[in-house]
């Protein structure tokens, strides 16, 4: 429990003031998708969603987890053999062929530009062992996300009962997939080759073009994975970055997919903007320890300081700083000390919790005795009696 008596310090953000308090965003623009979701990558917040939580088929956009275990695995130089099961695996493919020699890089590669059915396998087998392993895995990623509407069946989309996802699911899982340098500059190359042996060891040259559309039709387009099946439609999860600000939009099961994302994602930079206080870790104050083996500890932010805004309200940020005069011993290192809140239009948008850095044990007279019997038990054995 924080004391009753508080200091709040209200800290009014410099920012180029708007002079029509009076704008009015535009609507979003008419989304055809089943299911569409459009998030900001650093905050998490919706700025847009559309039947974002049903439960859809997500085809191929499946294999941006399968390509988060296969970064994860730290096996990337490794050479994987393919198997019969996955060069003979249907629907879009690298082409791969039974007995090919090749690094689970090039697959991850094939897997995110040509969607390769066949390199989904190829990855799982390599990881797991065998797909029905490599599945739990990615369940168990799924539920660690909090992506709470997704079950999958297989490793690349392809069309089976209960194997499912929402709009939101995939941006979130996408949110964390950007993070990976890896990964981001994977699903941001347009084209590119890969080497790999056949089984009688002789080398091989291969060009794969990626297909999202979205890279060319788009110049702040980064990223990510296409799907399509006759079960899930046409499904994009794009991603775009503008001005420092990465949004991520998804559309399930919609025809004009394209165009659909190009549109909400320009909605989303015309309309938003990112307002980032301090990342997570960043030092915010100090305070006084009451009884304890240290004077004070720094209160640190538990995670981003970040929120987005509508246009209009860039000139009414205000961050409030609630924080103790002082605190008792014991203090533990994360113990939540304080809150930082983000307003706008003096309403809170987000709260972020201030821990301590560090631990401050209670200055009890056994806590004392024992400390300076440590303390004369080191000194003794730097003298050698011990």
């Amino acid at each position: 429990m924080l004391p009753s008596i508080k200091k709040i310090a209200s800290i009014l953000v410099p920012l180029l003031l708007i002079t029509n308090f009076a704008f009015c965003k535009p609507a979003p623009p008419t989304i055809s998708a089943s299911g569409a979701v459009l998030i900001d990558a650093k905050t998490g917040q919706i700025l847009f969603e559309k039947n974002a939580y049903e439960q859809l088929p997500p085809a191929s956009t499946t294999k941006i987890m399968t390509a988060i275990l296969a970064i994860e695995s730290n096996r990337l130089e490794e050479n994987a053999t393919i198997s019969a099961k996955a060069a003979n695996t249907s629907g879009s493919s690298m082409y791969l062929e039974k007995g090919q020699i090749i690094t689970l890089h090039e697959l991850l590669t094939g897997l995110m530009l040509r969607s390769g059915n066949d390199s989904a396998i190829a990855i799982a087998e390599f990881i797991s062992g065998s797909v029905d392993d490599f599945v739990v895995l990615m369940n168990e990623k799924a539920k660690e996300l909090g992506a709470y509407h997704t079950h999958f069946q297989n490793p690349n989309g392809l069309p089976t009962p209960n194997h499912y996802s929402s709009a939101y699911d995939l941006a979130w899982i996408t949110r964390y997939a950007m993070n990976n340098p890896i990964f981001a500059e994977i699903v941001n190359t347009k084209h590119t080759n890969v080497d790999w042996k056949d089984s009688r060891g002789n080398n091989h040259e291969q060009n794969l073009k990626n297909t999202n559309k979205l890279l060319w039709m788009l110049a702040e387009a980064d990223g990510v994975k296409t799907g399509t099946t006759n079960e899930a439609g046409p499904c994009l999860v794009a991603s775009a970055t503008k001005n420092n600000q990465r949004l991520i939009a998804v559309m399930l099961h919609d025809k004009s997919r394209w165009q659909n994302s190009q549109n909400l994602l320009q909605w989303g930079f015309d309309n938003y903007e990112l307002f980032e206080y301090a990342n997570s870790g960043a030092f915010i104050d100090s305070v006084a320890v009451e009884g304890g083996f240290g004077e004070s500890v720094d209160a640190i932010l538990g995670s981003d300081a970040a929120m987005v805004v509508e246009e209009a309200q860039k000139g009414s940020i205000t961050v409030d700083i609630d924080i103790p005069d002082k605190i008792k011993a014991p203090v533990y290192q994360g113990q939540k000390i304080g809150e930082l809140k983000l307003l706008a239009d003096n309403n809170v948008v987000k709260k972020v919790d201030l821990l301590a850095q560090s631990s401050i044990e209670e200055k009890t007279f056994v806590r004392i005795i024992f400390n300076k019997l440590t303390a004369l038990f080191k000194l003794f054995s730097n003298w050698g009696i011990f």
